[in-house]
């Protein structure tokens, strides 16, 4: 992170830009020139024995993506403009996180925290993908998102912590109701903190276990859903030069439908001269409506994803890394979506480059 500190301030800066070229074959395919983005502001403050934080994450992507967002396939329909849009990712919301933490040790040992978000994550599932080392310098959107760290911007959001060195628990209450379209700032319609989360994380050397459960009651707008549990597990290991992520998650309606499993697997490891590889392996169960085929397919159908990517340094921007990268996805889907994506295996690729700031 870019950091500096003023009267005890201390202000950190980092961000990534992505311009890129998206192409998605078959039937349901598209392309599109566009920029997926996103800038993170901390600034902290020694206070009462403890920490101040006041935190805020913004993106442009409204703008840069449109309101129809990036071509995706099997990713979860959308709203934008009173259409509904399939095989795309909606754009990141203009703000993703609006929050305050305070954070003051206990013991040698121990510390409390609390968060208080006006848009915020709460302690269900794993690291967002925006923010995880092994995600950082891929665009793309994991197709799972929606059944593992979708809700890291809740309109309202209330976290207790408390931890040390080896194990931290975190309970969450929170609001999960979100606007129908992408590029509204501030919704608060109905808004409660009637669902809740847990989450708990062990601390071995470079890696970490991060059981979850959350309960969400019905919702409608942009994540509409009945009342569901979302339980799941991480695994994340992190050095320098390697960073894997492991996680199943799964959104599990209360009634008599079926539960909808994910699996994630992603990698990156950084090579000399500037260059880094990374994959990405997804099996995710999508209802039918989640891809705007309601009566017209099962109601729950499991589809695949393969990713590769690579990525090189190229130079430097006012002291602000620069990358080309490129990735190509292969999908895989059962026969009852053959028909409306014109094949069993579908292909996507991207060419882009990236510029870092803070990094």
């Amino acid at each position: 992170m870019r950091m500096s500190d003023t009267a005890g301030w201390r202000v950190s800066l980092h961000g990534d830009v992505f311009l890129q070229y998206v192409h998605t074959y078959r039937t349901r395919g598209d392309y599109q020139f566009g920029s997926v983005n996103r800038f993170m502001l901390d600034v902290g403050e020694p206070l009462g024995g403890g920490v101040l934080q006041a935190r805020t994450t913004v993106s442009a992507e409204p703008l840069t993506l449109t309101e129809r967002g990036a071509p995706q396939l099997l990713q979860v329909a959308f709203i934008a403009d009173g259409e509904t849009i399939t095989d795309h990712m909606h754009p990141s919301p203009w703000i993703m996180e609006l929050a305050v933490a305070y954070e003051r040790p206990l013991t040698p040992s121990t510390a409390l925290s609390l968060y208080g978000a006006a848009i915020g994550g709460p302690a269900l599932g794993p690291p967002v993908y925006l923010h995880r080392a092994s995600a950082m310098e891929n665009p793309s959107v994991p197709l799972g998102h929606h059944a593992q760290d979708v809700t890291h911007s809740s309109y309202g959001v209330v976290t207790l912590g408390l931890g040390g060195r080896v194990l931290r628990v975190e309970v969450s209450a929170f609001n999960d109701r979100q606007p129908d379209e992408a590029s509204t700032v501030f919704f608060y319609e109905g808004a409660r903190l009637d669902s809740y989360a847990g989450r708990a994380t062990i601390f071995v050397g470079p890696w970490s276990f991060m059981p979850f459960y959350g309960y969400l009651p019905a919702a409608s707008g942009g994540h509409t859903h009945g009342a569901m549990r979302r339980a799941g597990f991480a695994v994340l290991y992190n050095l320098d030069s390697s960073s894997v992520t492991a996680v199943y998650s799964a959104n599990d309606p209360v009634g008599s439908e079926r539960r909808a499993n994910t699996v994630l697997v992603e990698w990156k490891t950084r090579w000399h001269a500037g260059q880094l590889f990374y994959a990405r392996a997804e099996y995710v169960q999508r209802t039918d409506e989640e891809l705007s085929l309601v009566g017209s397919v099962g109601p729950l159908l499991d589809v695949e994803a393969l990713q590769a990517g690579y990525a090189r340094a190229v130079t430097s921007v006012a002291a602000m890394p620069a990358r080309v990268g490129a990735y190509v996805t292969v999908s895989l889907v059962p026969p009852s979506l053959e028909p409306f994506y014109g094949g069993h295996g579908l292909l996507s690729i991207a060419v882009y480059g990236q510029l870092s700031i803070g990094r």
